[in-house]
């Protein structure tokens, strides 16, 4: 691992890129958060019930 960090060191510019990285990582995880927290609860019901059904009936079933 020591190799692989002096080699990363040793070219000129590199650290541009980290911080590109972790920028394009900032701003995807905001927009995740905001189109997240604006979905209406009626999506979110039906994003929560298709797991449940498991594409064989349009019902949710529940056996007592």
């Amino acid at each position: 691992m020591k190799i692989v960090s002096e080699v990363l060191t040793s070219i000129e510019g590199i650290r541009i890129f980290y911080i590109i990285g972790l920028l394009i990582f900032v701003a995807l995880f905001i927009v995740i958060f905001i189109r997240t927290m604006r979905m209406k609860n009626s999506d979110m019901e039906e994003i929560k019930n298709s797991i449940l059904m498991d594409g064989e009936s349009e019902e949710v079933t529940t056996s007592n």
